[in-house]
């Protein structure tokens, strides 16, 4: 008898824990980030600045974190083929609060973690542009960090020669 009692005590631990883990809710939202401990996917470097921080949540749930925009919409658009199923996210240049990448504006000219030069903001502005946009032009090469020229007004030109485009986006 006492064979089968642990049998049976075992048995409906695991069916417990099979049916604590079908209650749980897929991931969503942005993961929290652990500031200065979290590595950048693409570059390897830890997130630290709140202002310019991006993830990916994928299709299976995984969360992919990068330190700046422009690695995670290059991510995006190479490595996870513009999976129309991934959630992305951004952090505002301003104010450092999650944003729904895809409906958050950007503006160039700013001084991000790996020089690709776009910031988020919750709201469009006049100077800024859309996710598409924005996708498009990073697909082309174009950075939006600030160059000598366009420092002063931290509004960047998208039309930069070839020897100011960011190093990652060289094809």
């Amino acid at each position: 008898m006492g064979k089968i009692s642990s049998l049976l005590i075992a048995l409906a631990t695991l069916g417990l824990m099979f049916l604590a883990g079908c209650d749980r809710k897929p991931a969503d939202g942005p993961k929290e980030v652990r500031w200065d401990r979290d590595f950048c996917e693409s570059c390897r470097m830890l997130l630290s600045d709140r202002h310019y921080a991006a993830q990916i949540l994928d299709a299976k749930g995984k969360y992919h974190l990068f330190d700046d925009p422009g690695e995670m919409l290059l991510a995006f658009a190479t490595k996870y083929n513009k999976d129309p199923a991934a959630k992305l996210y951004v952090t505002d240049s301003k104010s450092g609060k999650w944003l729904n990448a895809r409906s958050a504006s950007y503006t160039s000219g700013h001084l991000t973690p790996m020089g690709f030069g776009y910031g988020s903001i919750e709201k469009p502005e006049p100077d800024s542009i859309n996710f598409t946009t924005l996708l498009n032009l990073l697909l082309a090469g174009e950075s939006g960090a600030p160059t000598p020229q366009n420092h002063n007004t931290m509004s960047g030109s998208h039309n930069m020669p070839e020897a100011d485009k960011h190093p990652h986006m060289q094809h």
